[in-house]
C-alpha cells in the first residue's frame, strides 16, 4: 500500500491525460487559455489545486506584513452532548497530496490579476514559486492531530494543530469546515450507537439528504468511525467504499400504487422472491388498515417480511402498537422507526420500548438528516495560536496568542502550541503546553498527519491512511476501535448526555497560567 503522496500524483496524472486526450497538451499558464477548456474538466483540475481551494482573504493576508511562521488550531468550541468524536483527517491528506507546479502558480497569478474581468485580487506568486523551488511544490507545514475516533469531553478542544510558513498555514484554513462536518457525522453516529447499545440496530438513510453526491463515501467512513454503523441505503457510498458496508432499503410507496387495492400490492410483494427481505410501508391509505392487511396475508401463509415501517402520522405510537401485536403473536418481524431526526428522538423511543417490555432485537431505527448538521452545531473554527520569525529550530520574536472575544466567551481559543494528554483510566483529555511532560496518570496522545517542513521536498504522509482502500486502512480501523473503547471508558455519565454542551476542557497549570496572562494583558487595553 502506498501513502497519500501517490494520491496526489495519480490525480495530477489523470488530469494531464485528460488534457492531452482533448488536445490541450498541458495545463495552460494563462487564464484565458484555461477558460477554453470545458467547464467539467476545469472543475476536475481546480479541485486538486490548493491555491484555488481557498477563500481569497487567505491570499490577501499572505500579502500583508507580519511574521514568517505561524501555528493555528482547528477548534471544536461546542458539543452536541457529553462527548465529541473526531473524524475526517483523510480529507486533509487529499488536499496536501497535490504537488504545486510553476505552471499552476503562473495560472493562478494570471487569474488573480483580474485581466479577465477587471477585478484584481491579491496573490503572492513569488512566495508560491518559492514553495515549488524549495519544497518541490509541497506545503511547508506540519500537522499534528488527535487522530480518527478520538473522543473528548470539553471545549474549546483543538483537534488539530498546523504549524509552518505563514502563507502555507493560512491556505489550509478552509479544511476546518470539512473536518468539522465529518466530526459532526461521527459524533451523531456515536450517539445513536450509545442509545441503541448495538450499531446493527441502526440504518443510515442520508443519501437523499446530501447536498451533493461527493460527500457520500466520506460520510459513511465518519459514521463507521463514530458508531460502528454499517447499514446504509447510500448505494454510492457503499459502492465506493466496499466492505464493510451493507445496503438496506425500503419498498417505496410508488411500488404499491401500481395496484388498485393495497392488499393486492402486498400480496404481490410478499409472494415474490424478495418478499422475505423487504421492509413494507403500510400507510398508502391508512396505516391501521395496512397492518390488518398484513396480518391477513400472514394468516393465509404468505412469508413474513423482514420489517414493516410506519411512515405517516404518529409513527412512534403506531410502531409501538405494531411491535406489541407482533410480539404477542410470536411473529419475528422487525419494526423500523425512521422518524428519529436526532439521537434524542431515538432515546425517547427506546425509553418507551423498554417501558412496554418490547423486544430490543425487533426494534430498528433509521435516520438521515440528523447527520447533516449546520456549521454552528460544533462551532468549529480555525484560530491562530502562535507567530514567530527566525527558523523552526531557532525561533525569534515569538508571540503566543489567543482570541479573547469578551462579547462572546465561547469564541475564546487556546494560546500557543499544545500537547494532548489522556487519562487511560477515565478516558478524559487534558491540554498542556508544547513540550510539557504528561501529568501523573496521563499519557501523551497525538498523531503526526503530515510533515512537509522537516525534510524539504520529501514530505511525510501518515502511512496508516491508504487511499487505494481507505475503509480498510489502519487509520480507519483503529479509529473505529478507538471510538468504541474510549466511549466505554468514559461511561454513561458522558455518553448518555445528549444536548448542547459547553463544558470547559481541562488544562495543565502551565497552560492555564499562560491563558490567564494573555487574557490579562489584553484586558489592559480596554480598561
Amino acid at each position: 500500500m502506498s501513502s497519500y503522496i501517490n494520491y496526489g500524483k495519480d490525480m495530477s496524472e489523470a488530469n494531464n491525460l485528460l488534457l492531452k486526450h482533448f488536445g490541450y497538451g498541458k495545463l495552460p499558464s494563462r487564464y484565458e487559455d484555461f477558460m477554453k477548456i470545458p467547464q467539467w474538466l476545469r472543475k476536475m483540475i481546480a479541485k486538486n489545486i490548493p491555491l484555488v481551494l481557498s477563500d481569497n482573504y487567505e491570499h490577501f493576508m499572505a500579502c500583508l506584513p507580519g511574521k514568517k511562521y505561524a501555528a493555528h488550531h482547528v477548534l471544536v468550541r461546542k458539543q452536541l452532548g457529553g462527548f465529541t468524536v473526531a473524524a475526517g483527517f483523510w480529507k486533509w491528506l487529499e488536499f496536501l497530496s497535490h504537488q504545486i507546479t510553476h505552471n499552476e502558480v503562473d495560472l493562478v497569478a494570471d487569474f488573480q490579476s483580474g485581466k479577465h474581468n477587471g477585478h484584481p485580487r491579491q496573490f503572492n506568486a513569488e512566495y508560491w514559486h518559492h514553495v515549488v523551488d524549495d519544497f518541490d511544490g509541497y506545503l511547508p507545514i506540519r500537522i499534528e492531530c488527535v487522530g480518527e475516533g478520538a473522543v473528548f469531553t470539553g471545549v474549546p478542544f483543538p483537534i488539530a494543530e498546523i504549524y509552518g510558513e505563514k502563507p502555507a498555514v493560512w491556505v489550509n484554513e478552509p479544511m476546518y469546515i470539512q473536518i468539522g462536518q465529518l466530526t459532526h457525522v461521527a459524533t451523531i453516529a456515536a450517539q445513536f450507537a450509545e442509545v441503541l447499545g448495538d450499531p446493527w440496530r441502526f440504518i443510515e438513510v442520508a443519501f437523499r439528504a446530501l447536498q451533493n453526491c461527493e460527500f457520500s463515501d466520506d460520510m459513511l467512513l465518519a459514521m463507521l468511525i463514530g458508531g460502528g454503523i454499517i447499514s446504509t441505503s447510500n448505494d454510492l457510498g457503499a459502492f465506493i467504499n466496499g466492505a464493510p458496508f451493507k445496503s438496506a432499503g425500503t419498498t417505496g410507496h410508488c411500488f404499491y400504487q401500481q395496484w388498485k387495492k393495497f392488499i393486492d400490492s402486498l400480496r404481490a410483494l410478499l409472494g415474490s422472491e424478495l418478499g422475505p427481505y423487504c421492509t413494507v410501508l403500510l400507510d398508502i391509505i391508512k396505516h391501521d388498515y395496512g397492518f390488518k392487511d398484513l396480518q391477513q396475508l400472514l394468516g393465509e401463509g404468505y412469508p413474513a417480511p423482514f420489517a414493516e415501517r410506519p411512515d405517516s402520522g404518529d409513527t412512534l405510537k403506531l410502531g409501538m402498537h405494531d411491535l406489541t401485536v407482533l410480539q404477542d403473536e410470536g411473529k419475528m418481524i422487525n419494526v423500523v422507526f425512521e422518524d428519529g431526526h436526532k439521537p434524542l428522538d431515538v432515546l425517547e423511543a427506546e425509553k418507551k420500548r423498554k417501558q412496554y417490555g418490547l423486544s430490543k432485537e425487533r426494534a430498528i431505527h433509521g435516520a438521515g438528516g440528523a447527520f447533516i448538521g449546520p456549521r454552528r452545531a460544533l462551532e468549529v473554527a480555525n484560530k491562530a495560536c502562535l507567530f514567530h520569525d527566525g527558523t523552526p529550530k531557532e525561533p525569534i520574536d515569538t508571540v503566543e496568542t489567543m482570541k479573547i472575544c469578551l462579547d462572546d466567551t465561547m469564541k475564546q481559543s487556546v494560546p500557543g502550541r499544545v500537547e494532548w494528554f489522556i487519562n487511560n483510566d477515565t478516558g478524559v483529555y487534558i491540554l498542556g503546553e508544547k513540550g510539557e511532560s504528561a501529568p501523573p496518570n496521563y499519557s501523551s496522545q497525538k498523531v503526526l498527519l503530515y510533515d512537509g517542513l522537516t525534510n524539504p521536498g520529501k514530505p511525510f504522509f501518515n502511512p496508516e491512511y491508504t487511499h487505494e482502500s481507505l475503509a480498510r486502512s489502519l487509520a480507519i480501523q483503529n479509529g473505529v476501535e478507538r471510538s468504541s473503547l474510549q466511549r466505554k471508558t468514559l461511561g454513561p455519565d458522558f455518553t448518555r448526555d445528549i444536548g448542547e454542551n459547553k463544558t470547559g476542557i481541562a488544562m495543565t497549570k502551565a497552560l492555564r497560567q499562560k491563558r490567564s496572562k494573555i487574557r490579562e494583558e489584553a484586558l489592559k487595553q480596554v480598561r
